[in-house]
């Protein structure tokens, strides 16, 4: 596409340098966008994919019902045609699109009659007036997100283009649902015909279950007292559901969408959804299954899969265990039980994907558990007492030693204990975001020091909204955080609070920081559990600070990392500038304004560079990562 400009003069020399100079710059943009603005070949496979193939799924729905209602499949292949091809021109030339003369021969050999062509143009028209078919802008990100891209403008129009692409070419494959062949199925008998004359026996419709989880395991957790019918299983070549889940794991842990964490949680699911099965073979997937792995989560008891041997023993045994045990130590949290199944989806939708056909499965959503009140509730905001109490103990006032930090005395030592409350309070940033800042993550721009909150070696971020800039207010410098972090760096450090690295990787920073600060809370809120209050708390008081104060919905969600409130913030409003945010950042409360700056004091063992000897993380709260 050629763009022609005025050069704004008559003068041919003249005419000649800013000519060179606007190629030089326009070159220089280009470039610049290429490199931060496009998706990957693999990411756009991954999002076609992924429209092509739910489109098709409710295609087919769709042809069903219309079948069903009588209608003639003619005008369904034809109605789908002409949507096809508005969509197809829309994704190619825009809103704007209109059928050239060149389409013509494209369009008929597809199926349609010229006369057609009005009535695509007249379907484009109705999408571009009325907007009936616009991306949902929030599957839109959610797809660029599973596909581990980032969410700019330029990667939310081009996603928008494939959206458009894929239902087009969902659409226009009406031979799979019109013409009444269906390839697969006749595939699928000559493999049974063939398997049949080979065997000179019936293939078994189920395979063989295994001991480890009979129909007696079932029907002790199944609800109701009715004995079990075995569902009706399909038929097909036996595909592993563990081998699956081992490709799906490898591939969202090479895309960078999956931590080594949720890795290691999906094959846990994966392995006891099989075990509770009876078999590993993805025709014995249905939608009774799911339910029974629901509630096969809430009759187990807390501790199981703690101990290894854990999964050596059937079912029954852990079942027969639950039932002496007293409720509290019985079942998993609502959270707890919407993550497993939403992981068990994932490997259930990938068994699909991957060509494998499963029963009536619909899904998780009916099954999951509902939470309790409102989100805002989860965690209460910490009283003014509190945050003084807080900032009032040993760690920030001298302790005692190293190894007692909780005992007044004259020592002042910097480290995770005494920088994350105070960045956490000052930044709005989570825990772990806090926890594992790289000292690159503390950067300075225009004579405003600020972290970057992004990706790192040592973790991951909740959502793609997580990544974001937020400068440091005064109160932070003046205790010489950007003093520390310059020794750190000096000393070759890559992790900013270097003594949060565990012997083990699978250690969250932020577990390994909860140890120490329990017990701050504890001495301060004795009764935080009852309080429904944590160190997520923390966050959700500056937050609640700066609405008091007046500061936009739209900046507070660009400080927390939150999405929009609504279309127009999520996705059409810029970046808040750093200016922005320090001005509403200053207006927090001081809560540290009577310690005193001293001079950086490490961990002996950080300033020697020695490796952390142990770490005895206590588990985290769901919350601590809202």
């Amino acid at each position: 596409m050629a763009i022609a400009i005025s050069l704004q003069t008559r003068k041919h020399l003249a005419a000649r340098t800013i000519a060179a100079h606007l190629t030089l710059e326009s070159d220089r943009i280009l470039r610049q966008q290429g490199c931060r603005g496009m998706l990957t070949v693999q990411q756009v496979k991954s999002l076609l994919t992924t429209v092509v193939s739910n489109h098709l799924h409710k295609l087919n729905r769709l042809a069903a019902l219309e079948a069903a209602d009588g209608i003639n499949a003619d005008d369904g292949r034809r109605s789908d045609l002409i949507m096809g091809w508005a969509l197809r021109l829309k994704a190619a030339r825009g809103p704007e699109a209109v059928v050239e003369v060149s389409d013509h021969p494209a369009i008929c050999a597809s199926g349609l009659a010229e006369p057609d062509v009005a009535e695509i143009n007249q379907t484009i028209a109705l999408l571009r007036g009325r907007r009936t078919s616009d991306a949902p802008p929030a599957k839109i990100l959610r797809l660029l997100e599973d596909c581990g891209a980032s969410q700019t403008t330029g990667d939310v129009i081009e996603a928008e283009t494939i959206w458009y692409r894929g239902q087009a070419a969902a659409l226009m494959a009406v031979h799979h649902r019109r013409s009444g062949r269906y390839d697969h199925d006749d595939k699928l008998v000559n493999h049974i015909l063939s398997e049949q004359m080979s065997s000179f026996a019936p293939v078994a419709s189920a395979p063989v279950v295994a001991a480890s989880a009979t129909t007696e395991d079932v029907r002790r957790f199944a609800p109701g007292s009715a004995p079990v019918t075995q569902p009706e299983v399909v038929t097909g070549p036996s595909v592993s559901i563990l081998r699956l889940t081992e490709r799906l794991i490898e591939e969202k842990a090479g895309l960078g969408e999956w931590r080594t964490k949720t890795q290691e949680q999906v094959r846990s699911v994966a392995e006891l959804f099989v075990k509770m099965i009876g078999g590993d073979d993805t025709r014995l997937i249905n939608q009774s299954r799911v339910a029974d792995f629901r509630t096969l989560l809430l009759k187990l008891p807390k501790t199981y899969g703690k101990n290894p041997k854990d999964f050596d023993r059937p079912l029954a045994d852990h079942l027969e265990q639950a039932k002496k045990l007293p409720p509290a130590k019985v079942g998993r949290q609502g959270g707890t039980i919407n993550s497993r199944l939403n992981q068990l989806k994932s490997v259930i939708e990938y068994v699909e994907t991957s060509g494998n056909a499963v029963a009536d499965y619909a899904g998780v959503e009916k099954l999951r558990a509902k939470t309790r009140g409102r989100p805002r509730n989860e965690r209460n905001v910490l009283s003014v007492e509190n945050l003084r109490g807080i900032f009032a103990q040993a760690p920030w006032t001298g302790c005692a030693s190293e190894k007692n930090r909780m005992e007044k005395g004259p020592l002042i030592i910097h480290d995770a204990l005494y920088w994350v409350p105070i960045v956490a309070k000052a930044t709005l940033g989570r825990r772990e975001e806090i926890c594992g800042l790289d000292v690159d993550d503390v950067l300075e721009e225009d004579g405003i020091p600020y972290i970057y909150i992004r990706p790192n070696a040592h973790r991951l971020l909740k959502n793609p909204q997580s990544l974001r800039r937020v400068p440091l207010i005064g109160e932070v410098m003046r205790l010489n955080f950007l003093k520390y972090r310059d020794i750190i760096m000096s000393l070759g450090y890559k992790l900013l609070f270097p003594e949060l690295k565990a012997n083990s990787d699978k250690t969250p920073l932020g577990d390994v920081f909860h140890g120490e600060w329990i017990k701050v809370q504890d001495t301060v809120i004795p009764d935080a559990e009852a309080e429904r209050k944590a160190f997520h708390s923390i966050r959700k008081t500056s937050a609640s600070e700066l609405k008091d104060k007046g500061v936009a919905s739209e900046l507070r969600a660009d400080v927390l990392g939150h999405g929009g409130g609504n279309i127009t913030e999520e996705r059409y409003a810029s970046s808040a500038k750093l200016q922005q945010m320090l001005t509403a950042l200053e207006k927090l409360p001081n809560y540290t304004g009577d310690l005193v700056a001293r001079e950086i004091r490490l961990h002996k063992d950080v300033q020697a560079g020695n490796r952390r000897l142990s770490a005895k993380p206590r588990r985290r709260t769901r919350a601590d990562e809202t």
